[in-house]
């Protein structure tokens, strides 16, 4: 057996503290090297003890969860997975911002009276344990390329003749951020629909959806079954069910068994757009872990549409891009800061650049 992955857990709450170190030390692959109250404690220790994966509160005297993610980002960078109260109580940009600002993933706590069984925290860290993580993503942004920050599009994206009658996304682990930029530099006469699939904790998908759509100048939502595919629209395929394009022009749900481990997978919707779009698809896949929408992207290159993935130095993990470009279903490869820029040269017919 190897070498323990070690955790430090932070929480205000005494209990809370007691349930998360029961939750992690039931499994003998995982080892609680400490215990914070706030995030100034956490700070500290994420310096001293170099843990592989801290769990971290949100709300905290002294210095809240948010704010420690940011100050561990920027100093010490390690994976950190938010564990919060119900999401709805909240409001949806509260436990969003922490995605923005560097930590991987987000859970609810379980209640106190709670069983543990179910709580699928052990798996979560270990996932988290072997991403490389970057030093705060959110200030090692680069500036937006001319013609793609929020604002800076001056020539409308021509509707007419428009090459693609969908884009559609697979993202995974550390795709909000990249999404939230995405959409946030889009304008807002951006001509193609939009479909994706995110991977998140179900009890998030409504807060990331509200999260995304204040940052952005599009209609972003989740999305209902039947729903027309239209301009300036963004819709997220909701937890627990595959979202599909039956024929051109809407979305359809539907329920079923998971594909490449998830859903909604990436590689069902990917899959649907290629088939009722044929060479008008375009394809993005970003970053994320395993391997799901690869063969969704094979797909729609095998259709004559055209496939973009995120870069490796962009990526908080290159499983789900690498996979893609491992089975030569890849047209360029593109930085995770230029895909809105990317994506505005298409709308207006541009062609990229022959190469990676």
């Amino acid at each position: 057996m190897g070498k323990k992955v070690s955790v430090l857990v932070v929480d205000d709450s005494h209990i809370c503290r007691q349930l998360i170190c029961e939750a992690l030390s039931r499994d003998p692959d995982l080892e609680v090297v400490g215990t914070c109250n706030n995030g100034k404690e956490a700070l500290e220790a994420a310096k001293d003890l170099r843990p592989q994966v801290i769990t971290m509160d949100v709300e905290m005297p002294i210095m809240d969860g948010l704010t420690a993610v940011e100050h561990i980002m920027a100093e010490v960078p390690t994976p950190i997975l938010m564990l919060t109260a119900d999401p709805r109580q909240q409001a949806p940009e509260l436990t969003c911002r922490a995605l923005e600002l560097g930590a991987l993933a987000l859970q609810i706590k379980p209640s106190i009276d709670a069983g543990l069984e179910a709580w699928n925290l052990s798996r979560e860290v270990k996932l988290l344990s072997s991403v490389r993580v970057i030093r705060h993503i959110h200030s090692k942004r680069r500036p937006p390329l001319p013609g793609s920050g929020t604002g800076a599009v001056t020539t409308p994206a021509p509707v007419v003749g428009m090459p693609y009658g969908v884009l559609a996304v697979a993202s995974s682990t550390g795709g909000p951020q990249v999404l939230f930029r995405m959409l946030s530099e889009l304008p807002a006469d951006f001509p193609t629909p939009i479909v994706i699939v995110q991977h998140i904790n179900a009890a998030f998908s409504e807060s990331l959806a509200g999260w995304l759509a204040n940052a952005s100048k599009l209609k972003v939502r989740l999305a209902t079954d039947g729903e027309q595919l239209l301009p300036g629209n963004v819709l997220i395929a909701p937890p627990g069910q595959h979202m599909h394009i039956p024929f051109r022009g809407r979305v359809g749900l539907r329920s079923g068994v998971e594909r490449d481990g998830h859903m909604p997978s990436g590689t069902v919707l990917l899959e649907s757009a290629a088939k009722a779009y044929g060479r008008r698809t375009l394809g993005l896949i970003l970053t994320g872990m395993g391997e799901d929408g690869a063969e969704g992207m094979l797909a729609i290159k095998q259709a004559g549409g055209l496939t973009l993935a995120q870069n490796e130095e962009s990526c908080v993990v290159f499983g789900m891009p690498g996979a893609a470009v491992a089975r030569k279903a890849v047209d360029h490869v593109i930085h995770g800061d230029d895909i809105a820029g990317t994506l505005v040269r298409l709308a207006r017919g541009e062609s990229l650049a022959v190469g990676r």
